[in-house]
């Protein structure tokens, strides 16, 4: 078997399918002004077969715009890259993990919402003057402090103000069950066929129940665990390269994983059971475009380049800032073609997220590692004998905020 090449301690091509994934999320709700394409989602008359719509939602153009599927492949990044630092044998901080990870997501977070609310009362969301069936769920009429105060908490589940905030509850709760998630992944490792069976079970059972606990949390487990088992995984990637056709499987590979993230579009209406199966393996296709980052050298480096390593970068401040400013500006340029609308909104959404991140995250990371060895520091100081370690220095890191 060939050597295993050593693993980057960045793992440059996650951060670049993390910005991709970003900006598939960004085109989606922008995807969503249009009224056919928002009642797909919403219920209403779908697009019409042939028309741009229809190509946009029922074939594999549905790759562009496939925003739940996208979120689907952050929450087995977040899987993936929050388990590897565990993983070197060194001791680990958890009394700085969790305060560190609370200010790291909830200060953005926080400041997110202040931006939806300044956005909200600055432009009037009138739901009758909604461009989309989507817009005018998305609005938030007349704005007042109860609703504010309502999306600060997660479990009220309202998230009005700025929708993409209900993935990032269990991006939260991920983080705060970490430990369990990790310890099951690595005592049960031997088994792991049966623990990825059982992922899609729970994914198909918690679809079908509308459990959203089942639904979600199982793709952290995926990510978890293929990080437990990156070795093997690793092997089997270095195989294939030194095959002579080792080229064409990692692209019938990666095709495969795309198509099957986005195959329940493909299944005709009346399926709702074959819907629902596919749905459970939409973690294993995200595992499979993950695999295929970080084992096909090409589409690897195609993703270190600096477009994508921007894109990663301002992700999770894109990923919290683009609904509002959408929905902002659908209705204060309701006289526009809808073209023109979705063109400002990309750049105006791009052009926010590059100050949001410089202004909000960048220092939510440094203050975040300040908070978590100040309460590390404290609890040692009062408690000498019994600190849970220090804080591990992973050999191979991505961003600390996980896929998001």
């Amino acid at each position: 078997m060939p050597a295993l090449p050593p693993l980057p301690r960045r793992l440059s091509a996650l951060d670049g399918l993390r910005g991709v994934a970003a900006l598939i999320v960004v085109v989606h709700h922008v995807s969503l002004l249009y009224p056919p394409i928002a009642a797909t989602y919403m219920g209403g008359q779908t697009p019409h077969p042939g028309s741009i719509s229809w190509w946009l939602t029922y074939s594999p153009l549905k790759l562009l715009t496939a925003g739940p599927e996208a979120v689907i492949v952050f929450f087995v990044l977040s899987g993936f890259v929050l388990t590897l630092p565990l993983l070197n044998g060194r001791p680990f901080d958890w009394m700085s993990y969790y305060p560190r990870r609370l200010v790291r997501i909830g200060l953005p977070v926080v400041c997110s919402i202040l931006l939806a609310a300044a956005l909200a009362l600055l432009v009037t969301q009138n739901p009758e003057h909604a461009r989309s069936s989507w817009v005018a769920a998305t609005s938030v009429y007349p704005v007042w402090i109860e609703r504010f105060v309502a999306n600060l908490d997660p479990m009220a589940g309202d998230f009005a103000l700025n929708n993409p905030l209900w993935s990032i509850y269990w991006e939260m709760a991920f983080s705060m069950m970490l430990p369990l998630f990790v310890g099951a992944a690595v005592l049960l490792r031997r088994w792991w066929p049966l623990l990825l069976a059982l992922a899609v079970f729970a994914v198909f059972l918690g679809k079908d129940s509308r459990a959203d606990g089942f639904h979600y949390l199982p793709a952290f487990f995926v990510g978890a665990l293929a990080a437990v088992g990156l070795p093997r995984l690793r092997a089997v990637g270095t195989r294939i390269s030194s095959w002579r056709v080792g080229w064409l499987v990692w692209l019938v590979a990666l095709a495969a994983s795309a198509l099957l993230l986005i195959s329940t579009w493909f299944v005709p209406a009346g399926h709702p059971m074959t819907s629902t199966t596919l749905v459970g393996l939409q973690p294993l296709a995200a595992l499979g475009l993950i695999v295929c980052c970080l084992e096909w050298r090409p589409l690897g480096a195609l993703l270190s380049l600096q477009p994508f390593q921007w894109a990663g970068r301002i992700s999770f401040s894109l990923y919290l800032v683009h609904v509002p400013i959408i929905v902002a500006l659908s209705y204060l340029l309701r006289g526009a073609s809808l073209p023109v609308v979705a063109g400002l909104a990309i750049v105006s959404a791009l052009g926010v997220a590059v100050l949001f991140y410089w202004l909000v995250e960048r220092r939510s990371h440094g203050l975040s590692r300040w908070f978590g060895k100040l309460v590390s520091g404290t609890f040692a100081s009062r408690y000498p004998g019994e600190r849970p370690g220090s804080p591990a220095q992973p050999a191979t890191r991505s961003s600390e905020a996980g896929a998001l």
